[in-house]
């Protein structure tokens, strides 16, 4: 008798320890997010830079706008991906002989970004990951309509960049607004590209047959922005216990 109390005993209280173990287990949250990007555009390249009848928009438009899937381990550590669609370029103001005229190089692209994301108790969040992008256009425009000499053909502009490039992306910001199921965030974002845009300096916008720079493009061109946040978070799973004491997934309703 005295075996079955102390057994008893035993087994009551490891099942008390396994079920405040459950109990202290860790949620998985699963969410969805629409955002929106928008900031300034850079293809940074010394020689165009340094050529003093080029004058360099460190300030042209930059937008972003798409979704992201995020994998959250209790309320700290995140994991996901972006997918955007992007548009960004360079616009520069050309001085050919006191012929002034504007260029502008338009591109778009679709951008992947897996993430690693870090979020603190007061809302605020840092997040590091990559950027993989693909060019799906481009397109140049000029201020003057008929030169002479005439602009070289741009009918297979792309073909002078490479078509796909890669960057390093750091983030961070702060809800605004959360409750249990959804979060408002504003941030900053910050990508820089590594890919030489033009593999082999082989191609130089500004150099466009009407003008003609002095000196050859020997330099890199680095794509390069920074953009405010806006992102709408909602949290449609998590991942639990169920009554059997195994673990699955449980939506919201």
């Amino acid at each position: 008798m005295k075996k079955f109390v102390y057994l008893l005993v035993i087994s009551a209280l490891l099942f008390q320890n396994a079920d405040a173990q459950r109990r202290k287990q860790t949620i998985k949250w699963f969410s969805i997010a629409a955002k929106v990007g928008y900031g300034n555009s850079v293809l940074l390249n010394i020689d165009n830079i340094d050529d003093g009848n080029v004058s360099f928009n460190y300030l042209t438009p930059s937008l972003s706008y798409g979704g992201r899937f995020t994998f959250t381990y209790g309320e700290k550590i995140g994991f996901g991906a972006d997918v955007l669609l992007s548009s960004f370029g360079q616009q520069y103001t050309i001085d050919n002989n006191s012929d002034i005229y504007e260029k502008e190089l338009k591109i778009k692209s679709l951008d992947i970004l897996p993430f690693f994301r870090y979020s603190g108790e007061k809302g605020g969040y840092f997040e590091l990951g990559g950027k993989f992008s693909n060019i799906k256009s481009m397109a140049v425009t000029n201020s003057i309509s008929n030169p002479n000499p005439p602009f070289r053909p741009t009918d297979n502009l792309a073909a002078n960049y490479t078509s796909k490039f890669t960057s390093l992306v750091l983030g961070s910001g702060i809800a605004v607004y959360k409750n249990e199921r959804l979060d408002i965030n504003l941030g900053v974002r910050f990508a820089y590209s590594f890919t030489d845009f033009t593999p082999g300096y082989s191609y130089n916008i500004v150099d466009d047959g009407y003008y003609l720079p002095t000196k050859d493009i020997i330099t890199t061109t680095n794509p390069l922005s920074i953009q405010g946040i806006l992102e709408v978070n909602y949290y449609f799973a998590f991942w639990g216990d169920a009554t059997c004491g195994k673990g699955r997934l449980m939506l919201f309703k």
